[in-house]
Formats: C-alpha cells, structure tokens, sequence
C-alpha cells in the first residue's frame, strides 16, 4: 500500500481531469474510487417530502439537504472518519482535498465487492434471500448499538465482501436534521423502503423481506423500536390513496404500504 502523500498527490492531479461524480481507478496496483464534489440539489427537490413530513407529522420523513460541494466533501470526510472510529466498517479514506476524496476499494480481487441490492437480486432461493437480509439488518442494528446511524441506508448503499458488510454513502448528516434516535429509525425507513420498491415485482424476496425485518426490529434497541412503530400509524394514512393505479412508481409505493401494514400487525 502507498503512503499517504502518494495518495495525496495521486487525488489532486486525478481529480481535476475526472469528468463523473464518482469513478474506479487503479493506482499502485489497487482499485481505488475518486470521488468529487458534485453540484447541490435544488431545495425544490426536497418540498414534497417536506410537505408530507408536515401533513402527516412524521418528523423522520423530513429530508436531510444534501449541500453539494466543498460541504459535501467536508461532511463525508468527517462521517467516515466517525465510523471508523466507532469500528462500524467503511471504505478506507486514503486522501482528501476540499473538493474530492480518494476511498480504498471495499472489496478484494478474491473476494469483490457488491451491493446488498444485487445480491438480492442474484437470490435464487429463499435462504438465500433470508441471509443475505439477515446480514444487512445485523449489521444496522450493530450501528445503531454503538450509538451511530447512517447517511442513506439504501440497500445499494450497503455493500458485502463475501459476508462482510461495509456501508458507503456519506455526503449528508441525518443529525444536523433529527434527533440521533430519529436517524437510526430513518435508517430503518430508507432500507425498508428501497427493498419493498425494488422487489415489488419479486415475489421470492418480497415474501422473504417481511419476516427477517420483523424478527430484526425485535432484536433493535428498545427506543428505535419504539419510535419506529409509532411512526406507522401515520404512514398508514397513505394507503386512502389509490396509488397501485398511478403507473409503476405508484405500485411500488402501494406494495411498501402493505408490507409496513404487515410490519405494523407483527410489531404491535
């Protein structure tokens, strides 16, 4: 592995000419991935969610901005370093500058990394799908233990290195928005949500999904267990709405409102 200021000057002169937000590199003989600052969203992007958070008084649905530049890169840089500390695994910080950073590659040659999504995806049997679940949640729950959350839990944004999870994504802070319990219930909405949508079609993982997340909120902490199916209810709400009849994004909406009524009944 390189030193430090290898990787430092390796950042600086490779970021300038790096046309995407986010791109692989091979550098000494590693991968490595080269991250820039990318422009901020509008924050009209944000005022439906805004709206609902407001209409349905589910605080943990207000959206966290993301700041878009030097901001971003600052708030990344100071998320992995926390983490990290904190023994919760992240990709490797080799370098930073105000407007990029430079993260060693999750996984290995032997062993590469992929997304919790496409393993799920690849799942051709129900065990599978049920431990491939089952070591995603373990590991939510293991942050929110040691008393941190994170930024995005999207499933595409949990990564296994055979049966190792690692979490990327970190330009936003959750806790410059919500309480810290707050953010680690909003961990639990974003990954609900992003499964139910993409597997609406997926009748393997979709029936398996349910199951292993209700065991798992009985193995969450006591408070963001709570919290979570307080917020329910109100979500709930949502279902008077005909959205099955509103296109595919609409159905997918619809299938993730069944599946947290499910998750209401077996909670409650």
């Amino acid at each position: 592995m390189s030193d430090t200021s290898t990787y430092q000057t390796f950042l600086e002169t490779t970021s300038t000419g790096q046309r995407d937000s986010m791109a692989a590199h091979t550098f000494a003989g590693e991968k490595v991935w080269l991250k820039r600052a990318a422009k901020r969203n509008s924050r009209l992007a944000y005022a439906p969610l805004n709206w609902l958070a407001r209409l349905l008084k589910v605080e943990a649905l207000r959206p966290v901005p993301n700041l878009g530049g030097e901001q971003s890169i600052r708030t990344e840089v100071a998320r992995l370093e926390t983490l990290g500390a904190a023994g919760i695994k992240v990709p490797e910080l080799l370098a930073h500058s105000p407007r990029a950073l430079l993260l060693a590659d999750a996984g290995t040659p032997v062993a590469p990394a992929a997304t919790l999504l496409d393993r799920l995806k690849a799942a051709t049997h129900g065990s599978d799908v049920d431990r491939l679940i089952g070591l995603g949640v373990a590991a939510l729950i293991d942050v929110h233990r040691r008393e941190c959350y994170l930024s995005e839990a999207f499933a595409r944004n949990i990564l296994l290195v055979d049966d190792e999870v690692v979490f990327i994504d970190f330009e936003t802070d959750p806790g410059s928005v919500h309480t810290p319990v707050d953010c680690m219930v909003r961990d639990w909405y974003c990954l609900i949500f992003s499964l139910y949508g993409k597997f609406s079609k997926s009748p393997l993982q979709r029936e398996r999904l349910t199951p292993v997340l209700v065991a798992a909120l009985h193995r969450e902490r006591a408070d963001v267990r709570e919290r979570f199916t307080a917020l329910l209810p109100p979500l709930l709400r949502l279902k008077a709405i005909p959205f099955k009849r509103l296109g595919s994004d609409g159905r997918k909406i619809h299938q993730t409102l069944v599946a947290l009524a499910a998750l209401h009944e077996q909670l409650t």
